[in-house]
C-alpha cells in the first residue's frame, strides 16, 4: 500500500510513545519529589517506567478497561506523574480533579466524568470523607509514602496497591483519536464544564510547546512543576518534560514560596512556570530572605493573567530572571501563545515591559480569527493594534466540545472554531493583547472600558502590589468602574489622588474609576486569578446606596 494512504501511519501520536522514549533514552535521568513528611524522594526514568507498569497492572486488577476514567485529587508529585501515563497508555483516561473546587463542585465533576477509581493525596482524606457517600466511585486509593491510611471510607494505599505487581505491562494498541485525559473548567459561572484531551492533542501540544521559540524544553533542563497538575495538565509540562527527558522536580503537598525557592537552589532548577500571584509571593519571600541563590533560573514563564510590569522588572533587575508571558485555556490543552520578541524588534526598557504583558504570538499549527460583532453581522478585524474583537482559535490540540454538554458546545464551538470569549487586539507583528474578558468589559454610557487596561496601568505604580477593576451597575450610565487596590507598604495619605492622577496620564476622564478601595487582599479563584464575580456581587448595589 502507498505509505501516503496507509491509515495506520496516522495512529502513532500516543502518550505511550513518550513513555517508551523516556525509558529507552533517558533511563538514568532523575525525577525528584517532596513527600508528605517533607523528605525528598529520588528515582530514575527507568524506575518511573517500572512503577507505571505496576500501576497499570494494579488498575487492570481493579477492573479498569478501555475508555474508563481514573480520577486524581492530588498535588504535584511523582505519583501523580505516574497517573498521567498509566491510565491513558492502557487505553483508559486520567481525570485531574481541581482540589480547590468546592466540595459540591468536586462531587459534580467526579460523578459527571464517571470516574471509577479516585486517587487522592493523604491530605485530601477529610475532603473525601465529607463527600464519599455522594460519589459513584468504586475504589479509593490514598497516595503517600505509607502502606496504609485510616479512612472512614474503604480505601487502599497507593504503595500497597502497586507493591508486588509486575514491572512489565503488555500495552495495547491505541488509536491516537481516543481520549487520554480529562479536565474541567474552573467553574467561574455555573458548574465546571468537562474537556476531553485525545492522545493526538497531547502529543502535538507537547511537541510544539517544547520548541525553542515556545517553552524551550530539552533534556538539559531541570523543571520545577509549580503550575498545579490538577489544573489544565500543568500546562502540558509533565508530558513535554518526559518526552525530552528533562530532570523533573515536584514540590509535593501544600507548597509554599520557601519550598519553591529551596528546590530551585538545591536542584539547580532552570525552568518553571506559575501564575503572577505566585510569582509575587516568591518575590516577597526572596526580598525577605536575600541569601537564597536562584541564579540557575534565567528565564521562566507566567500565565493566567497579564503580569504587572513592576513584577517583570523586579525579577529581571534583582535576580536576572526574564519572565515570559504565555496564554491558554482549559479547552486549548492549554497553551496557545508565547510572548518572545522577534529578533529584529528593538525595544527600549519601557517598551520591553509593556510588550511583555501582551499574550504573545500564536504557536505553530494553530489558526486564529479576531471577530467583531456589528450591525451587519460578524467581521474579521485588522491587525492594527487598535481594532478589538473576540479571539477565535482552531488547531490540532483544541478540543472539539464539552463532555456531555451539547448546549454549551453549540454556544462555544462555531464552524470548527472555539470562541475564547477573550476580547483582544492584534498588533502589526501578530502579537495578541487581551483587552478584557467579554464578560468583564465595562459598558458606560454606550462606550466600552477595558478593566484590564486600567488594572495594568494601576499596577505600574510603585505603591501598588495588586489591582482589580470591576464594572458595577449604575442608574444613569449602565455601568461604572470601581477599583480595588492592594498597596505595597505604607503609601501615604494622598495615595488615592496620586493613583487618580496616574490613571489620568493615560486614560480619558470617563474611564477613571468612580471609587478606589484599598483592601488587604483581592479574592482569587481556585487557579489564582482575580475573582471579579465576588467583588461584583458584593458591590452590585453600591451606586444605589450612595
Amino acid at each position: 500500500m502507498n505509505p501516503t494512504t496507509d491509515q495506520t501511519a496516522f495512529r502513532d501520536l500516543t502518550l505511550l510513545k513518550i513513555l517508551n522514549r523516556a525509558r529507552d533514552f533517558f533511563g538514568k535521568k532523575e525525577i525528584v519529589s517532596k513527600e508528605e513528611d517533607g523528605t525528598i524522594f529520588r528515582y530514575s526514568y527507568s524506575d518511573f517506567y517500572r512503577r507505571v507498569c505496576q500501576l497499570a497492572n494494579a488498575l487492570e486488577e481493579l477492573g479498569i478497561q478501555k475508555g474508563d476514567r481514573v480520577g486524581t485529587l492530588a498535588w504535584n508529585t511523582h505519583r501523580h506523574l505516574e497517573l498521567y501515563f498509566a491510565p491513558p497508555c492502557m487505553n483508559a483516561a486520567y481525570h485531574t480533579v481541581n482540589l480547590r473546587l468546592s466540595p459540591e463542585q468536586i462531587v459534580y465533576v467526579i460523578n459527571h466524568a464517571e470516574d471509577r477509581v479516585l486517587f487522592l493525596d493523604s491530605d485530601q482524606i477529610p475532603v473525601v470523607e465529607s463527600i464519599a457517600e455522594r460519589l459513584k466511585v468504586e475504589h479509593f486509593v490514598v497516595m503517600g509514602r505509607q502502606k496504609s491510611y485510616d479512612t472512614s471510607f474503604e480505601s487502599v494505599a497507593y504503595e500497597d496497591l502497586i507493591s508486588g505487581k509486575p514491572k512489565r505491562y503488555d500495552w495495547p494498541e491505541i488509536d491516537e483519536a481516543s481520549v487520554a485525559g480529562m479536565a474541567y473548567t474552573s467553574g467561574t459561572t455555573g458548574m465546571p464544564k468537562g474537556v476531553c484531551y485525545t492522545h493526538r492533542n497531547l502529543v502535538l501540544h507537547s511537541l510544539v510547546t517544547s520548541l525553542p521559540d515556545a517553552l524551550n524544553l530539552s533534556e538539559r533542563r531541570c523543571v520545577l512543576h509549580i503550575v498545579p497538575m490538577f489544573h489544565v495538565n500543568s500546562w502540558g509540562i509533565p508530558f513535554s518534560a518526559t518526552m525530552v527527558g528533562a530532570k523533573q522536580v515536584f514540590p509535593g503537598q501544600h507548597p509554599k514560596p520557601e519550598d519553591y525557592v529551596e528546590l530551585i537552589q538545591k536542584e539547580k532548577v532552570d525552568f518553571t512556570a506559575c501564575v503572577p500571584t505566585v510569582w509575587m509571593m516568591i518575590y516577597e519571600f526572596l526580598k525577605e530572605n536575600p541569601d537564597y541563590d536562584i541564579s540557575s533560573l534565567k528565564e521562566a514563564f507566567t500565565g493566567g493573567s497579564a503580569p504587572p510590569a513592576s513584577l517583570l522588572k523586579a525579577f529581571r533587575e534583582n535576580f536576572g530572571v526574564t519572565i515570559i508571558h504565555t496564554y491558554g485555556l482549559t479547552e486549548t490543552t492549554p497553551v496557545l501563545t508565547v510572548n518572545r520578541p522577534k529578533s529584529y524588534m528593538k525595544l527600549d526598557e519601557a517598551e520591553i515591559y509593556e510588550h511583555s504583558r501582551k499574550q504573545g504570538l500564536l504557536l505553530p499549527l494553530l489558526d486564529m480569527r479576531v471577530v467583531q460583532e456589528g450591525e451587519k453581522g460578524k467581521r474579521d478585524v485588522e491587525w492594527n493594534g487598535t481594532d478589538i474583537g473576540e479571539l477565535y482559535v482552531r488547531g490540532p490540540w483544541i478540543t472539539s466540545g464539552y463532555y456531555r454538554d451539547p448546549e454549551k458546545t453549540d454556544e462555544k464551538f462555531v464552524d470548527g472554531w472555539f470562541r475564547t470569549e477573550d476580547v483582544v487586539v492584534v498588533d502589526e507583528e501578530g502579537y495578541i493583547k487581551i483587552v478584557d474578558r467579554a464578560k468583564d468589559l465595562i459598558k458606560s454610557g454606550g462606550e466600552w472600558i477595558s478593566s484590564q487596561d486600567l488594572e495594568g496601568h494601576l499596577m505600574l505604580h510603585p505603591s501598588v502590589r495588586e489591582a482589580v477593576v470591576v464594572g458595577v451597575e449604575h442608574p444613569k450610565w449602565q455601568e461604572r468602574p470601581i477599583a480595588f487596590v492592594v498597596l505595597d507598604g505604607d503609601a501615604g495619605e494622598h495615595i488615592k489622588e496620586e493613583l487618580r492622577n496616574h490613571l489620568r496620564e493615560k486614560f480619558p476622564r470617563w474611564w477613571l474609576p468612580d471609587e478606589i478601595f484599598f483592601v488587604d487582599e483581592i479574592p482569587k479563584t481556585s487557579v489564582g486569578k482575580f475573582d471579579k464575580k465576588v467583588l461584583k456581587e458584593r458591590f452590585r448595589d453600591y451606586f444605589q446606596r450612595i
